[in-house]
């Protein structure tokens, strides 16, 4: 079962009370209120004490009734969970199981209402919980079970139909027993029903329908069908169209013909017999469309003979036969008793209409009769245990014109409305008297005046003075109704009676109801005509046959027994049936008259109210008592739950019954006000004390199981405890080893003085030695090969862009730039981002549209036509891809010598690489450009203009890869620690190009335009360590960091100068990025002592610019921090290039334009605005420097 209520059992208590006896006011409007709030919030359910009141929604509510929310019913009290129709299945249920007892669920309600609903739902959740879930040991019980589903279908096709005041309206009386053996599992079953609405089949008033099955057949026979039984359209049969009414809004018919089919076959019908069933049906709607037409003499002859011989045909008897038993009727004189001569009297078309339409609903009435008798035979089970009752029979029914069949609907409604009442409310008055428990009483409308008033014997009621008035009549129908009319005059004593007219007028529990008589006696007569009987015996089929078993006796006097003297006994019978049982109560409302969802007609629903008795019914169950029973039951039952009375789970009580009770509820500290002791039974008033006790019960063997379970598992706990002492030993010791073995491997690696990539990155080397000046980063000991620098796989926007290369294995990618050749403009680089796969090699550019950066696929070439490579001699980063039918690719990239050596290792062979002052290429097909190469020691960065790439210095071409050292703690210490940069990653220029520092911004910055200092150009010298900006190296040697200029007062110049470790030059130590270059020392100001501070007294730090990282303090102690500034102006650049603009949102400026930063929108572009023209606008983040 789920730990989680439904979201829909959660909805229930939001609006209104669950419990209309918890009302703070009880009145018929505080009633309706409540129904109406819960309506409005689809809540349809409420109690009254154990009663359930449920509104008709007219729609499907989601959830309501799923597999969910049944399991959450199963085996909880009606308190712990939300009212519903569930709730009042599982309290029959487990009240059978554990009172031993029968039990009946009335429901009741007018028509409309939504009993047939609830009694579906009913018999649903009996037959999910009953017995062991799922099991299939037991054919007969599950055959059972399925019986009891698929006969709701199959009866609601043959016995509902659509009425004005509901659109599947039981047109008859079911009282559905389930039987049960002795694992509480249902073994078998019986229905009995009651008053088919057989006129129905003949006629129905305007906006009604036949019952649906004609209008099912009609649908969904099969061809063969159709053309075996003459079936067509519902249209084409009299029958069918009396009420002009041919379809239900929501209903399929063809869908629920073959859930009546699926229902016969899993009743177990075969198909003969359905076949069979069909045929009488066809036979039925084709009696209908035999018309007749008057002769003279008042007389009538059949109209289309071709319809009388299919009917003949269906019906297997012979056609001349049925002719006559339709024209003529069979009249006999008789002298004392003496047979006497047989006449056949011709009938008029009235009579012969009438006749007609009587051996349809002949037909119709056994065939109906044979299918309950068929399932009670599925059903039938000869060892009588314990069962549960359903009874969904008619509602309450008032129409503009009330004839014989609401007056009997009605009666039945009565009888059950007396049963009500008995049950709850004067059989509890009359036990709190007998068993002398304080008690208010509570005054009620007691309808047994109606009831004698309708089933009277003296004086006489209705039903007896219709089977009078049908005795005398005999078989002339003239002067019958009013004979009817003066006899019924006697019942005016009566205040429940009244006449009016040529009708009659009796106040029911329900209303006031208005029957016309005329109709009345011919319907009470009930009888088949003779001739009628003889011809259906006649017939061929024998399935016919066995309808009408009926023996003709022409010498018997007894008179037959009329329709009212069968529904009243029938009724007699039921309400028997259900004394017998315990009672559990549905009280259905019906919303509104229109049939609609979502409306509530106050004072349609506040009638129905009022003739329920839902008022006084709250007013008794706020005075009275919740739960009683007997001492020995209750002493049987609760016994667990005192000490006194047991002892592990044995009971070991002595003494009386009514003792023992009392001790168990001073065990459970109940309180003398919250129960009764009568002189046979023990009452308890609130609900919530029964639940506790309930619960408590439940508990006591919990308990005891868990003392065992608890045990149990402390036992495999201690087990697997120890199992895991062993496992985690074992762990350590491989652990142990691993760890060993990792230390041997390590330094086996350093003796080799081998990296990963070092043998390729050697084999590589001597494309490069001797034949182009170094940068330091390329000649770091230890340099791997990381190849995608970018991490292509995991940035979606580079896959998007590859496109159909999204999939293809990227083996190296890094940030670059290309030289590109505009149609109108000078060429110039730009930047891509680089994208080298097994296949080909991929250039991205970045567009800006609408402020959204997208990445675009620039090129794409496959590695397959990657002919040679050309570079220059100097230590720039430029390289140009040759290949064999696509035009050149010119980029700029820090990793040049890495891209050649993954190439080269993916194509499997050696590429030639060419070097030289200028490199041609093909800018286009057929189109050639040259770049020229220019050592300017101006320009530490590449510097491109008009086809010359400027560049200062590297090392030496002949500048060999340092070594490895073999053990990091023999290398020599210096004289003093060298300060260890923060760990914040270095920003990178887009360009490519080297790492650099920004000076920290002075104290007091100058006045006048910002101007770029260049330093002066020297040749560095090989193995120094890289600086974050370049100074000008000492000539042969490392170069030294740039002495600080001194301060008013200050220490000498040597003062703070950084110490060489002893034994030589020191190596930079490797790192992921190529290694840490050293922060460029800040130029020192006044200390903060001022003039007079002492020589070598420490300077103070520079306050960290925005967005640089600051290094530690090279020598001690740490000098102290200087005040915090005043907050520095707004950020400014100036324009290292000249920059044309290539789209309406971007900048057009000029070089050393001054330009105020505004926002970094991405790395490689910003937003800003020109100093000079107050424009704003996008510019590249790579053509711009601080100032």
């Amino acid at each position: 079962m789920a730990q989680q209520k439904p979201e829909w059992g959660n909805q229930m208590k939001n609006e209104g009370l669950d419990d209309m006896t918890l009302l703070s006011k009880v009145t018929n409007d505080q009633i309706l209120d409540n129904l109406k709030k819960r309506f409005e919030k689809d809540i349809i359910y409420t109690n009254i004490g154990d009663v359930l009141i449920s509104v008709n929604p007219f729609k499907f509510i989601d959830g309501m009734y799923s597999d969910e929310v049944l399991q959450e019913y199963i085996g909880k009290s009606r308190i712990e969970l939300p009212p519903h129709v569930f709730a009042v299945a599982e309290q029959t249920y487990r009240s059978m199981i554990n009172e031993k007892e029968n039990q009946c669920v009335i429901i009741s309600g007018e028509s409309g209402a939504g009993k047939t609903e609830a009694a579906k739902k009913i018999m649903q959740y009996i037959a999910d919980v009953s017995g062991e879930r799922g099991s299939s040991s037991n054919q007969k019980v599950e055959h059972v079970k399925s019986i009891i589903l698929e006969t709701n279908p199959l009866l609601e096709a043959f016995g509902n139909a659509k009425t004005l005041r509901n659109n599947n309206s039981s047109r008859f009386g079911k009282y559905f027993e389930i039987q049960f053996n002795q694992k509480n599992e249902p073994e078998g079953g019986k229905i009995t029903n009651y008053l088919l609405e057989k006129s129905r089949v003949v006629f129905q008033l305007k906006g009604e329908r036949n019952f649906h099955i004609f209008y099912q057949f009609c649908r969904g026979a099969t061809p063969q069908e159709q053309q075996e039984f003459g079936i067509y359209g519902p249209e084409n049969f009299a029958y069918l169209t009396k009420g002009d009414t041919l379809d239900i809004d929501g209903v399929d018919d063809v869908e629920e013909f073959a859930l009546t089919r699926n229902a016969m076959n899993v009743i177990g019908i075969p198909a003969t017999e359905q076949k069979q069933i069909f045929k009488l049906l066809a036979a039925i709607l084709w009696i209908g469309n035999i018309d007749f037409k008057e002769q003279s003499g008042d007389k009538v002859t059949i109209a289309d003979t071709s319809v009388l011989d299919f009917v003949s045909q269906l019906l297997d008897v012979p056609s001349h036969f049925l002719k006559t038993a339709l024209e003529f009727r069979q009249m006999e004189t008789r002298h004392g008793n003496q047979r006497g001569t047989q006449y056949n009297v011709p009938l008029n078309k009235t009579q012969a209409i009438a006749g007609r339409d009587a051996l349809a609903k002949a037909i119709y009435d056994r065939l109906f009769n044979w299918l309950v008798d068929r399932i009670n035979k599925e059903m039938d089970n000869p060892q009588k245990g314990l069962m549960i009752g359903v009874l969904d029979i008619y509602g309450f029914e008032v129409f503009d014109r009330n004839g014989f069949e609401q007056f009997c609907i009605n009666y039945v409604n009565e009888k059950l409305q007396q049963i009500f009442i008995e049950f709850t409310l004067k059989m509890e008055q009359e036990e709190y008297v007998r068993e002398g428990i304080k008690w208010e009483p509570i005054p009620f409308f007691d309808n047994k005046i109606v009831c004698e008033l309708i089933e009277g014997k003296n004086p006489p009621g209705i039903f007896s003075i219709l089977d009078d008035v049908c005795r005398a009549v005999h078989s002339q129908a003239e002067g019958a109704d009013q004979k009817l009319l003066q006899s019924i005059a006697v019942c005016k004593s009566n205040p429940h009676f009244d006449t009016r007219g040529n009708a009659f007028c009796v106040k029911h529990y329900a209303g006031d109801v208005v029957y016309e008589g005329p109709g009345m006696i011919e319907k009470n007569k009930d009888t088949l005509l003779k001739d009628h009987l003889e011809i259906l015996q006649m017939s061929a089929n024998n399935f016919l046959v066995g309808l009408f078993p009926d023996v003709i006796d022409t010498d018997s006097k007894k008179l037959p027994s009329t329709a009212g003297f069968k529904i009243k006994s029938q009724a007699a019978e039921l309400v028997a049936t259900l004394m017998k049982s315990t009672p559990h109560y549905i009280r259905t409302i019906k919303p509104n008259d229109l049939k609609k969802p979502n409306i509530l007609e106050g004072g349609r629903v506040l009638h129905q109210v009022k003739y329920l008795g839902l008022l006084d019914n709250i007013k008794v169950r706020r005075a009275g008592f919740a739960y009683r029973s007997t001492f020995e039951r209750f002493f049987q039952r609760y016994y667990l739950l005192s000490d006194k009375t047991c002892y592990a789970g044995n009971n070991i009580w002595k003494g009386d019954a009514l003792s023992a009770c009392r001790a168990i509820l001073a065990s459970q500290n109940v309180d003398s006000t919250q129960y009764q002791v009568g002189k046979t039974k023990i009452f308890i008033r609130y609900p919530e004390m029964l639940f506790s006790l309930e619960e408590t019960r439940e508990r006591y063997w919990h308990d005891m199981a868990s003392r065992i379970k608890n045990a149990y598992r402390n036992y495999k706990a201690f087990q697997f405890e120890c199992s895991n002492r062993i496992k985690n030993a074992f762990r350590n010791y491989k652990l142990y080893r691993q760890r060993c073995a990792q230390t041997i491997q390590g330094y086996f690696r350093a003796w080799k003085q081998a990296s990963p990539f070092f043998d390729l990155r050697m084999q590589n080397e001597q494309l490069f030695q001797g034949r182009k000046e170094r940068n330091r980063f390329s000649m770091i000991s230890v340099r791997k090969y990381f190849g995608d620098y970018l991490d292509v796989r995991s940035q979606s926007y580079f896959l998007d862009a590859m496109a159909e290369g999204r999939n293809e294995d990227v083996i190296f990618s890094s940030k670059s730039q290309v030289i590109v050749h505009p149609m109108l403009s000078a060429n110039k680089l730009s930047p891509r981002f680089l994208i080298v796969t097994k296949q080909a090699i991929y250039l991205i550019k970045l567009k800006q549209k609408k402020n959204l950066a997208t990445y675009l696929l620039d090129r794409r070439v496959p590695l397959a036509e990657v002919t040679s490579f050309s570079l220059s001699s100097l230590v720039d980063n430029l390289i140009v891809i040759h290949t064999s039918t696509q035009f050149d690719v010119a980029v700029t990239t820090e990793f040049k010598t890495e891209l050649v050596a993954l190439i080269n290792k993916q194509k499997g062979t050696t590429l030639a690489v060419n070097f030289g002052q200028s490199i041609q290429y093909f800018k286009k097909k057929g189109s050639n450009n040259t770049v020229t190469f220019l050592k300017d020691e101006m320009h530490k960065e590449i510097f491109f203009k008009k086809n010359q790439i400027h560049i200062a210095s590297g090392l030496p071409a002949s500048t060999t890869v340092a070594k490895v050292r073999k053990n990091p703690s023999q290398v020599s210490t210096p004289s003093k620690p060298i300060a260890k940069p923060v760990a914040k990653p270095m920003v990178a220029k887009p360009s490519g190009g080297s790492v650099i520092m920004k000076k920290p911004a002075p104290a007091a910055p100058p006045s006048g335009p910002p101007v770029m200092k260049k330093p002066a150009p020297a040749a560095p010298a090989p193995g120094g360590a890289p600086m974050m900006k370049k100074p000008a190296p000492a000539p042969g040697g490392a170069p030294m960091m740039k002495k600080p200029a001194p301060a008013p007062g200050g220490p000498a110049p040597g003062g703070s100068a950084i110490m060489k470790p002893a034994g030589g030059v020191s190596k930079p130590l490797p790192s992921p990025t190529g290694g840490a270059p050293m922060m460029k020392k800040p130029a020192p100001t006044a200390p903060i002592g001022g003039a007079g501070a002492p020589a070598g007294a420490p300077t103070p730090m520079m306050k960290k610019p925005a967005g640089q990282p600051m290094m530690k303090p090279i020598a001690k102690p740490q000098p102290t921090p200087m005040k915090k500034p005043a907050a520095p102006p707004p950020q400014q650049y100036i324009a290292l290039y000249e920059y044309d603009a290539m789209q309406p949102d971007e900048l057009t400026f000029k070089e050393n334009d001054v330009i105020n930063l505004i926002k970094k929108v991405d790395a490689d572009w910003w937003q800003g605005e020109l100093v000079r023209t107050k424009q704003i606008g996008m510019l590249p983040s790579n053509y711009v420097q601080q100032i």
